[in-house]
């Protein structure tokens, strides 16, 4: 057996020698089961029959996600807003602008490829990110008197920041696809950093002090941070 049917989703068995109990994990749309190699498959059945109601929820909050195509009219997110893609082939020069509520991606090629796209995309995208994060982290530094010594916008696969014990704060460029609130909140959380290199009650109360609603951008970060990505949708 390879899988256990629960209502409504099935759930893949995933077995281990080293495991000693079990683990649910609800991912893209997709439910697995970490169990031990020797364990009967009927103590899975029924420790997943105790988590239904568990599992649908983390499955009605992250849905599978879908590979983007790069087609026109196509929704993109930036700042916490949709914008749709408005590709010209064929232009007189390679550039990616903003209007309103579209992104403007002019390209020389006659016939681009998904993977052409999405590099003029992605460097535009880390232009802006680079632009914006720094600017707003210098200017919350200020603010909070927590000065970094130095800021850097990469690229993350499983954060949104970090910050060294000398202060060198580094962010995730792919936040500029979240609203400018929780981007200022992932902010102040580093520069927080700088005099709390932990996440202790004190750690959290200066974060407070100078985000008070910072529960609620890291809940938003937390159901849909899985969406600040340009590879889906």
């Amino acid at each position: 057996m390879t899988h256990i049917h629960g209502d409504g989703f099935k759930v893949a068995i995933i077995r281990s020698k080293r495991r000693k109990t079990l683990a649910l994990a609800v991912a893209n749309g997709e439910v697995s089961v970490r169990m031990p190699a020797r364990m009967a498959v009927h103590h899975a059945e029924r420790f997943i029959q105790q988590k239904t109601a568990w599992i649908q929820q983390k499955l009605a909050a992250h849905p599978a996600t879908k590979k983007r195509l790069f087609t026109e009219g196509e929704s993109l997110l930036f700042l916490g807003q949709q914008v749709y893609l408005s590709i010209i082939p064929g232009s007189t020069a390679n550039q990616v602008k903003m209007t309103k509520q579209s992104l403007l991606v002019d390209l020389k090629n006659k016939a681009p490829s998904q993977a052409v796209i999405l590099k003029h995309i992605t460097d535009w995208y880390q232009q802006q990110a680079t632009q914006h994060l720094i600017a707003r982290c210098r200017a919350l530094s200020e603010v909070t008197g927590l000065l970094p010594k130095s800021i850097i916008v990469k690229t993350y696969k499983a954060r949104w920041g970090s910050c060294t014990r000398v202060g060198d704060i580094q962010f995730n460029w792919k936040l500029i696809m979240a609203p400018k609130a929780v981007i200022d909140y992932v902010i102040i959380h580093e520069l927080c950093h700088i005099k709390q290199h932990n996440h202790s009650a004190a750690f959290w109360q200066l974060v407070e002090n100078f985000c008070p609603h910072y529960k609620v951008h890291r809940a938003w970060l937390k159901n849909n941070g899985h969406q600040l990505s340009l590879s889906v949708h």
